[in-house]
């Protein structure tokens, strides 16, 4: 039988401002094109950050329009599709219903994204842009800038290393729906507006004060506005602009009301008053990080779900790349909890070899191996909050912090495989409240945090004593060979009262063999 070559696959966004399809057929990310688009505008933002949930009558519009998607799907004959659902329908609290009656109506699975995840799989796509373009230099410190209708995501890029990045929920419906019609008709409202910007976004001054910003790379729901603004009609993938024009677009909106604004730049009033803040918050940024020049791209956030598809399936090379920076986030989030990063990149390397010897044979798979090394990095960032009960730390500052391009899921994995590293899995801390993850977790977080107890326990002087280790495994035995010159004595005695865990979880022995 002839291998089919092309794949036909169906991308659908359930977004805050409308409903987006593309159909694409590709054979990787090099050979890829898109033969079909639709989009149908729906005001699902407004709606969810005002009451906190989605309507009736909007619930039967989106399957409807989702019914139609469906069988457009069905006359291309895909072969494969994605839903996926971002802020709005990740914020209501009837999310449940909505997703049921889409499942009645049409039988299409919805994920839905949390906000770390809709910016990377944004920032993704936009980079790609940038690097085929050449409109980037990757060694040097590039901020990229998206805002969204209910998210603000701020990514620092230097040396392909992401050095900073933070997600804030003030997306410009939420914004505007932080103050009343007649404050934002107010002579007041611009300073007062900037004042709100300004104190929200504040923790980003510090973080970048010795960071230098070659280029200013913005996207979001109103760019396209903010160049109609600038006088574009017309704009290329990607558009370069000078500081400068920004800063006059700043001086000549400001002193003007709203319907002022709406007159000079002749546009609907329901524009201006998404736009203003998007252009608000560029100048708060602006003034934090002066740039030397300003990229806009029309990447959409359904671009990105189409480039990391195809990646996962096609091109592996750019996965690996992709995993890369992210492990370069998680460096940083370490270091801002001043972790020991000697002991850390040992545990993560000795972590590794051990997963790969078992990982597969085990059911885990490479996303498996990205959890694990995030969790060897930050198992012991809780020191920075009390050596007493750290590993509680760890796991509810992990918790506590946004993982770009992690999933909620994905972050809880890596915070429980943090905290049994050092605990029992089959014991509830009632003291500290913390529960047993459930029936389906136990196994996953069990195998992760096995492997990061025995590599910690292979470091347990912090003093990186194994400079060489290979393991191997034969016949139900992993054996860790390893090389060193001093002694090892403290490490084989820890080892030998925490490899319990491992040999119970895997059903094999485990030993060290000093071989040099």
């Amino acid at each position: 039988m002839k291998r089919k070559l092309i794949t036909k696959l169906a991308l659908v966004h359930l977004g805050s401002e409308a409903i987006s399809m593309q159909i694409v057929e590709y054979k990787n990310l090099s050979k890829y094109k898109v033969v079909e688009k639709c989009n149908y505008p729906i005001k699902l933002g407004e709606e969810t950050f005002k009451n906190k949930s989605i309507p009736y009558a909007f619930i039967n519009e989106i399957c409807d329009v989702l019914a139609g998607y469906k069988e457009l799907m069905d006359t291309y004959a895909v072969d494969e599709y994605i839903v996926q659902a971002t802020t709005a329908v990740r914020e209501a609290k009837n999310q449940v219903f909505l997703l049921d009656q889409i499942k009645i109506k049409t039988d299409l699975d919805v994920e839905i994204v949390d906000m770390p995840q809709e910016i990377y799989t944004k920032y993704v796509s936009i980079k790609h842009t940038l690097e085929e373009n050449k409109a980037i230099n990757n060694n040097k410190g590039t901020l990229f800038m998206d805002i969204s209708s209910g998210g603000l995501g701020i990514t620092y890029l230097h040396d392909e290393k992401i050095k900073y990045q933070e997600s804030f929920h003030v997306g410009i419906i939420r914004i505007k729906e932080s103050f009343n019609r007649h404050q934002r008709n107010s002579t007041h409202f611009n300073k007062a507006l900037s004042q709100f910007l300004a104190s929200t976004i504040g923790p980003v001054q510090k973080a970048l004060a010795d960071k230098t910003v070659d280029g200013l790379v913005l996207t979001g729901t109103e760019i396209e506005l903010v160049l109609k603004m600038l006088g574009y009609k017309e704009h290329d993938n990607v558009t370069k602009i000078a500081p400068s024009k920004f800063q006059a677009l700043f001086k000549k909106v400001h002193g003007l009301n709203l319907n002022q604004i709406v007159q000079v730049f002749k546009l609907p009033e329901s524009a201006i008053e998404v736009v203003l803040p998007t252009l608000l918050l560029y100048e708060q940024l602006l003034d934090l990080t002066p740039a030397k020049e300003i990229i806009i791209t029309n990447d959409r956030f359904i671009d990105g779900m189409t480039m990391l598809h195809i990646a996962e399936q096609k091109n592996p090379e750019v996965i690996e790349a992709l995993d890369k920076e992210l492990i370069s986030l998680v460096h940083h989030v370490g270091k801002r909890y001043g972790y020991d990063e000697a002991h850390a990149k040992q545990v993560e390397r000795l972590s590794v070899l051990i997963y790969d010897k078992l990982g597969k044979k085990n059911g885990m798979d490479a996303h498996g191996r990205l959890i694990l090394r995030a969790a060897a990095l930050l198992h012991d960032i809780g020191k920075y909050v009390s050596m007493r009960s750290h590993s509680l730390y760890s796991y509810q500052l992990i918790m506590a912090t946004d993982l770009l391009g992690f999933s909620e899921e994905d972050r809880t994995a890596i915070a429980l495989a943090a905290y049994y590293h050092a605990n029992n899995i089959f014991e509830e801390d009632v003291k500290n409240k913390l529960p047993l993850p459930s029936k389906e977790w136990i196994a996953p977080i069990a195998k992760l945090a096995a492997i990061v107890r025995a590599a910690d326990a292979l470091d347990r002087s912090y003093m990186q004593k194994i400079k060489s280790c290979k393991v191997n495994l034969k016949n139900d035995e992993l054996i860790i060979e390893v090389a060193t010159k001093v002694d090892l004595t403290l490490e084989e005695w820890t080892f030998a009262n925490k490899v319990t865990m491992l040999e119970e979880v895997y059903g094999i022995k485990v030993r060290i063999e000093r071989v040099g």
